[in-house]
């Protein structure tokens, strides 16, 4: 009997040579090739008008537009204040900012930190809080209304780490919002990410620290920065992708119902809001503790890849493992329940069938 097909949990897909070629045939005719060239200007308006942002500084990825903004935005004091439960890059943006995480449980529910569980972690906070990043639950829209009520209450500068939720964004505020717009994005360009905010002040500073400091056209270093900037190829990249970005969002819109109408008797789950709301290219399904083992060994004979995205919490990695932390009752019982699903455009019925049929 033939072995069953591999199916695979992931496969991006950027725009094709076709869709680059006009952009590309620009880039030649321009002769320019980086420091913020025509293509990076356009993608940056066109990026900042669809999240509905006053401001728009793009970055060379996600973790510099969250280590740019923390500079930026981060008072005195030693300590950033993040969830546990979040992709290990948070983390690191959060040292190369000059901090130190301070580890917080999130919500079993929502896979948040929320402001009730943050105001709690300051009361156990061994030193200062500088600032607090707040990451959005692969892709899913943070709540900014709590958040600047929170910052208001508290004098905590809020960061928001939303790499994944680039197209689920909609009227900016002034707390600065980093995404990513890494390959395995909905709208992803390979590399890059941006930074947010209704703050234009910020977004000015922001782009700025991209180019080692230099506010104009005048070689004069003003701010210590460095090379964070995007070129003009992975710029004609993200023109292309937003061109394409109805019909992406449609498919992997589509491609949701299709788990959500096989999942609708099973005890799994996918998130609130996933695919109707808002989309994702890393969907999980959150199983029950007592069934994650059973599941994970029949997705494995069966062939079907399966990811924790954000393994079991940045406390379990060693370089984060001695950071000070808060309880972390509720991320060490839901972390492991997370199971990253196959999700690409190209996966077959039969193939989601397979899938959830090792799903309880």
């Amino acid at each position: 009997m033939p072995a069953r097909t591999l199916v695979r949990v992931l496969r991006p897909q950027l725009p094709t040579i076709g869709t680059l070629k006009p952009y590309i045939e620009r880039i030649d005719g321009a002769r320019i090739y980086s420091n913020y060239g025509p293509l990076s200007r356009e993608f940056g308006e066109r990026l900042g008008r669809m999240a509905g942002a006053a401001g728009t500084a793009l970055t060379a990825n996600g973790t510099s537009a969250i280590e740019l903004a923390l500079r930026l935005r981060a008072r005195q004091g030693s300590l950033c204040l993040m969830p546990a439960f979040t992709f290990i890059a948070s983390a690191h943006a959060v040292c190369n900012a000059g901090l130190t995480p301070y580890l917080a449980d999130v919500d079993a529910e929502a896979l948040v930190l929320t402001t009730q569980i943050a105001h709690a972690a300051l009361a156990q906070a061994p030193a200062q809080v500088a600032a607090v990043l707040v990451v959005s639950a692969f892709g899913a829209p943070p709540d900014q209304g709590a958040w600047a009520q929170f910052e208001a209450d508290t004098g905590i500068p809020v960061v928001f780490d939303a790499a994944a939720a680039v197209t689920a964004l909609d009227g900016i505020g002034r707390q600065p919002v980093c995404v990513s717009l890494h390959a395995t994005k909905v709208l992803g360009i390979g590399e890059g990410g941006a930074i947010f905010s209704a703050d234009t002040a910020l977004t000015d500073e922001a782009t700025a620290l991209t180019g080692f400091g230099f506010r104009s056209a005048e070689r004069v270093s003003t701010l210590r920065g460095g090379n964070y900037r995007i070129s003009e190829y992975a710029a004609a990249v993200g023109l292309a992708a937003m061109d394409g970005l109805p019909q992406q969002t449609a498919a992997l819109r589509a491609l949701t119902a299709a788990y959500a109408s096989r999942l609708q008797h099973k005890a799994a789950r996918l998130q609130r809001g996933a695919g109707a709301q808002w989309v994702t290219m890393t969907l999980n399904a959150i199983v029950p503790a007592s069934q994650v083992q059973a599941v994970t060994d029949r997705m494995d004979a069966d062939r079907i890849e399966w990811r924790r995205w954000w393994g079991l919490g940045c406390h379990r990695h060693p370089a984060f493992a001695d950071v000070p932390r808060a309880t972390l009752r509720q991320t060490d019982a839901v972390a492991p329940c997370v199971i990253g699903l196959p999700f690409h455009l190209g996966l077959t019925q039969d193939e989601i069938d397979r899938v959830v049929a090792c799903l309880p």
